[in-house]
């Protein structure tokens, strides 16, 4: 007995209806949805424009950064030049050292020696100068000299000559400060002017280098340079603050004032990148979106009317043919066939059906065999598997053991190792040194005595490494303080010294974990650690451990690079991948559990779960 389905104009219509319901709905909601997500975000927009105009400002504010190490690091060659000393009467050690720096400086036109009491010693060019040394430029080379550090000065002007000062202490073999290197930097000069070429402000903007008494020093405008700057203030109390800070930048500062504008601080130097637009050409472009957002939606609005319209009229009619032919098959009526509806896609769904429909009697009777058929094989292969699983837990069990015995073997050399690098090699390099330094001490100052100086310091360099290297492999902090301590040291040793930001956050335990478990996190946590120094290239790492609800939980996160794990496995001819690898084993042999997140540009997190044995955590 067949059902009719219902039918008529009646139900097109209503059909009808509910296709240009849904049309209009779908079409028309996302896009009503997404434009009144695009208008709130409008509000933001200003904000954004700001941070990156800060961002753009902090970047060219760490270009001029590197410029300012560049000439220092230039200066404190000739610092560092053999027997410079401008006490010992013998000028040709000084003008060796600066000829060969002049030629190396762009913007400095003369670079000085100055003795202890501030007079000039020697000067490359040899027609230069030091004119003018008021009580400004005296001023800077008094606390220069005085704090034993490089410094850099604010713009001087002397006699209608404008000079900038990079100053670095100069000291003799003793370690004992007996003058400075002085170099003068011409800001008047086109190569001066050219560190702000690279930076474009926009229209109606304009950027400015800015020295810590609120003097412009350089300027995208043209007839502002050595000029007062009308944000002095603002400039003048973030170099304060770095002088306060020991020389760290300080935050950088943004405001709007009678315009946009992005102040970033120097860290070498007390000199601030002012960057200013104009707040109506920052609005503009909000403006100008607004306008383009509301015509587009007119236009999708009528698009996506005309659009339901004429898809409800072409599904409409094929479409109850379709629900009237499935309604039969669905009470099992085979006999009527569907006719032939087009060779569009509902026209190629009608001959689906009707295939569907004579091929589905005669598929009733060969599914009934295929599902017998199917039972039995799932019932051996079930029993293979059975088999399988048996023999491959024996071989884990195995070779679980035989891992544990190597990762043992390797402590237990390592242990050795260390030890005997600690009571062999240390101890011979420990006697070379101090025999290099009683060398030394009996022999008057001259080339043979600083050699032996030299190769005492190589010596204490090689001693050196070589404690790092026992530390390394077996450090004594694991043994006498415990777990915790011991991944705090090697965070903070091994990433600190390569400008990474590290903070532990660790919980103390109740008791000491045993020497194997401690052991095997210990390696676990120092090839992360080693990963992120190695590869991550990031500048923060946040190392959280403790026992949580009867568990001991290591967090390692990181900013970095970051990678994806799915690419990382081991392959028979290359290294990659072995250690994490390496770290997965070891947790597996503690009964642990570890999860590596992390993706290109995401940074890595790393979570290793262990049970505590015993009482060892806090109850």
């Amino acid at each position: 007995m067949t059902a009719s389905p219902p039918g008529g104009t009646t139900g097109r219509r209503r059909l009808q209806s509910r296709v240009i319901t849904l049309i209009v709905v779908g079409v028309l909601a996302p896009v009503g949805a997404l434009g009144a997500a695009s208008w709130l975000s409008l509000s933001a927009l200003s904000t954004r424009l700001a941070e990156e105009r800060q961002l753009l400002a902090a970047s060219f504010a760490d270009h001029l950064d590197d410029v300012v190490r560049d000439n220092l690091e230039l200066l404190q060659g000739v610092a560092a030049a053999p027997r410079v000393d401008p006490a010992d009467d013998d000028p040709a050690p000084e003008h060796t050292a600066l000829r060969a720096a002049i030629l190396h400086a762009h913007l400095m036109r003369a670079i000085f020696v100055v003795d202890a009491s501030g007079g000039v010693a020697a000067v490359e060019p040899p027609d230069q100068r030091l004119r003018g040394v008021d009580e400004g430029a005296a001023a800077a080379i008094h606390e220069a000299m005085t704090a034993d550090r490089p410094a850099v000065g604010n713009l001087i002007t002397a006699g209608g000559r404008h000079s900038l000062y990079l100053l670095v202490p100069l000291s003799n073999y003793r370690g004992r400060a007996v003058g400075l290197v002085v170099g003068e930097i011409d800001p008047t000069t086109a190569g001066f002017a050219g560190l702000l070429r690279p930076l474009r402000a926009r229209r109606g903007g304009r950027v400015d280098l800015v020295d810590g008494n609120g003097t412009i020093l350089a300027s995208t405008e043209t007839g502002r340079q050595f000029t007062a700057s009308p944000d002095a203030a603002a400039a003048t109390a973030l170099v304060a603050r770095a002088v306060r800070n020991a020389g760290q930048r300080p935050e950088p500062a943004a405001g709007t004032f009678d315009g946009a504008v992005a102040l970033a601080p120097l860290a070498r130097a007390p000199w601030v990148v002012v960057m200013r637009e104009r707040s109506d050409e920052a609005a503009s472009a909000v403006a100008d979106f607004r306008r383009t957002l509301l015509l587009v939606g007119v236009v999708l609005v009528g698009l996506g009317s005309v659009f339901a319209w004429g898809a409800a009229r072409s599904v409409t009619r094929p479409i109850v043919v379709l629900t009237r032919a499935a309604e039969q098959i669905g009470v099992g009526e085979l006999s009527e066939p569907i006719p032939r509806l087009g060779y569009d896609e509902v026209g190629r769904l009608g001959q689906a059906l009707e295939s569907m429909r004579v091929a589905l009697e005669r598929s009733l009777d060969e599914v009934d065999q295929a599902n017998t058929q199917l039972e039995r094989r799932v019932d051996e292969r079930t029993r293979e598997l059975a088999l399988a699983n048996q023999e491959l837990k024996k071989r884990e069990h195995w070779r679980g053991q035989l891992l544990s015995r190597v990762i043992a073997a390797q402590e237990d050399e390592r242990k050795r190792m260390a030890r005997e690098l600690h009571d062999e090699t240390s101890q011979t390099l420990s006697v070379l040194a101090m025999a290099l330094e009683t060398a030394c001490a009996t022999l008057a100052d001259g080339p043979v005595r600083a050699r032996l100086v030299e190769a005492k310091g190589l010596t204490v360099r090689a001693l050196d490494e070589l404690h790092r290297l026992i530390y390394d492999l077996r450090p004594s902090i694991l043994d006498d303080l415990g777990l915790l301590p011991a991944i705090r040291w090697f965070a903070e040793r091994h990433l600190t010294p390569l400008g990474i930001t590290v903070r532990c956050e660790c919980s103390d335990l109740d008791e000491r974990l045993p020497v194997e478990l401690a052991v095997a996190l210990f390696r676990i946590v120092q090839e992360a650690i080693t990963n992120i120094a190695k590869h991550a290239e990031a500048e923060t790492v946040l190392v959280q451990c403790g026992p949580v609800g009867g568990e001991l939980v290591i967090e390692i996160e990181d900013d970095g690079r970051g990678f994806d794990p799915a690419e990382v496995s081991v392959s028979g001819d290359t290294a990659r991948g072995l250690g994490l690898a390496g770290m997965r084993e070891r947790v597996e042999l503690v009964g642990g559990q570890i999860a590596i997140d992390s993706a290109p540009g995401r940074g890595v997190h790393v979570t290793v779960r262990v049970p505590l044995p015993g009482e060892a955590h806090h109850g």
